[in-house]
């Protein structure tokens, strides 16, 4: 039913789509088949079910996302053994980065979309029974991040692949506004299950929605060529340099904001019933993030997602400063709705260029989009690595300030960026 409705919802949007339906339809009536249209309308299948899905991951994740450094705490786990767990995470994606690349050069990437889902089920199963079992850390960490790896290279894959070139920011910002909605659900959501039944039960809600984003998975066909063969040896990357700094950044600055800003909360700014605090503050501060996706998606296809890319990680990294002085809910209501809104402003037109730079690498694109992953995920696990150690020797405070400030650098570092669609839209906008 829900794909039903956002199919109808989007595909007034899609015009243009609508009526190459229809005149491929009038087509093949008189007995031809018009194999570009069919591959046009076919990509809107695919959009539709991207979307459904996104949207139950989303609401799956953001249940227990913001709350597991809150979880680990609360189990008795100190700021110290939090960053080496995300130490252990970001150290499993860079392994299992690849492996996902090769399973969706394999077998597609939505069939590798299935088995992330699987490893998030079995990553909240050991959450779940954590305080009881105590699984070394290395447990939940490897499944959460094999989740995490195999979910993002595959969705880069399949969103570059069946998104419309000229249509590709509004897609991106559908895209978005799906997920806001489901992070707007979910954190109230493991608010209340924390608050009125147990913190573990958010695991529980999780595991029943990620369930449930499995099933518009099996609707339609793999958009991509499967069996493939990747070719790392041959892919030159001397002219993608800044592709590469500029996502370590951006993925830095949004882990960063993610681990730390509710591990601070929690400690620093929040009630006894952080839980239930929390939730509801990251549902509101979402919420308004949603409007601004559709706006984006605009932008950007109006030629104007360079500046807005630029204008808004320079705010980005002005609210980070402003994080430790953070004391109570009303302020952090506050900078948590002007980081949600800010952050929909660089993250859209940035995709839009990422995935039109893997269009531009025909026979290449898994190997472009591992590679960045990869990376990226380096680079982060230093970042942890480097806060585990001013952990050993500062406050907690302190230590987390730190990577406000970390996180405020990535910001300013998601400019470097220099995608040909962006270029040609700061020059117009």
């Amino acid at each position: 039913m829900l794909k039903n409705i956002v199919k109808q919802f989007f595909a007034s949007r899609h015009t243009w789509r609508s009526d190459a339906r229809e005149f491929s339809d009038s087509i093949n009536k008189l007995g031809h088949k018009d194999i570009q249209l069919r591959k046009i309308y076919g990509g809107f299948n695919e959009l539709t079910e991207l979307y459904v899905s996104v949207f139950f991951r989303s609401m799956a994740l953001s249940v227990v996302g913001i709350f597991v450094p809150v979880f680990l705490l609360k189990n008795g786990y100190d700021v110290q053994a939090i960053f080496f767990f995300f130490i252990l995470f970001f150290a499993s994606r860079v392994v299992m980065d690849v492996v996902a690349g090769y399973l969706t050069a394999r077998f597609g990437p939505k069939h590798t979309i299935v088995v992330s889902y699987l490893s998030q089920i079995v990553a909240s199963a050991l959450f779940l029974s954590l305080p009881e079992a105590r699984w070394p850390l290395l447990l939940p960490a490897f499944f959460w991040g094999a989740a995490n790896s195999l979910f993002f290279v595959a969705f880069h894959v399949d969103f570059s692949k069946v998104k419309h070139t000229e249509h590709g920011g509004k897609e991106l910002g559908y895209v978005n506004v799906m997920e806001r909605i489901g992070a707007t659900i979910g954190p109230i959501s493991g608010g209340l299950l924390a608050y009125f039944l147990n913190p573990s039960y958010i695991f529980v809600g999780a595991i029943i929605l990620l369930l449930a984003g499995l099933i518009p998975l099996f609707k339609t066909a793999e958009p991509t060529r499967i069996k493939q063969r990747l070719d790392f040896k041959n892919f030159h990357i001397d002219h993608l340099k800044r592709d590469y700094f500029s996502y370590a950044s951006l993925g830095i600055e949004n882990n960063l904001g993610l681990i730390l800003w509710p591990l601070f909360l929690a400690l620093f700014a929040l009630g006894s019933n952080v839980f239930l605090e929390l939730g509801a503050l990251a549902s509101l501060a979402v919420s308004a993030s949603a409007v601004a996706s559709y706006y984006a998606g605009k932008l950007v296809d109006e030629k104007k997602g360079g500046r807005l890319l630029n204008l808004t990680v320079i705010f980005n990294a002005l609210i980070y400063a402003v994080r430790p002085f953070v004391n109570n809910l009303p302020f952090a209501f506050g900078v948590s709705v002007a980081n949600e809104v800010i952050t929909v402003g660089y993250r859209i037109p940035y995709h839009k260029g990422l995935y039109d730079a893997a269009d531009a690498l025909p026979g290449y694109r898994i190997v472009y989009i591992v590679s960045l992953e990869a990376l990226g995920n380096f680079f982060k696990c230093i970042v942890w690595v480097v806060l585990y150690l001013l952990a050993t020797i500062l406050s907690a405070r302190q230590a987390i300030t730190v990577g406000f400030a970390i996180a405020a650098v990535a910001s300013l570092g998601i400019m470097t960026q220099r995608f040909k669609s962006l270029e040609y839209a700061k020059s117009n906008g």
